[in-house]
């Protein structure tokens, strides 16, 4: 997947007990990093929310923008920490390439 360069970008992602396999709230925030490729230091830490009245669900944004680190060309993995239950679990929830920015003017002859 392609976004392009200053995009405002929310990702969905849920959480589950790791006994039953049912969804479930997270013992605490869960953490995201996101990398750039083949860095292992994480170019942006932004922070998840959970979703109100939606058991397991959360949300991370982030802006694809230079002042984020985010350069035309490269691509990025957006990886999340959820602890449930005591059990810590890691999971990509995207992964995509950074384009440069399309016009919406119109142009007419």
């Amino acid at each position: 997947m392609t976004r392009q360069i200053d995009e405002a970008v929310t990702l969905d992602f849920t959480s589950h007990n790791p006994l039953t396999g049912q969804v479930s709230d997270a013992d605490f925030l869960p953490t995201c990093e996101i990398f750039e490729d083949a860095t292992d230091v994480p170019i942006l830490t932004p922070v998840s929310t959970k979703r109100v009245g939606a058991t397991g669900d959360y949300r991370v944004s982030f802006v694809t923008s230079p002042a984020n680190g985010f350069e035309i060309g490269k691509s990025y993995n957006v990886i999340v920490t959820v602890t449930v239950v005591g059990v810590t679990a890691k999971a990509r929830i995207d992964s995509f390439q950074v384009g440069a920015a399309v016009s919406s003017s119109t142009f007419s002859i």
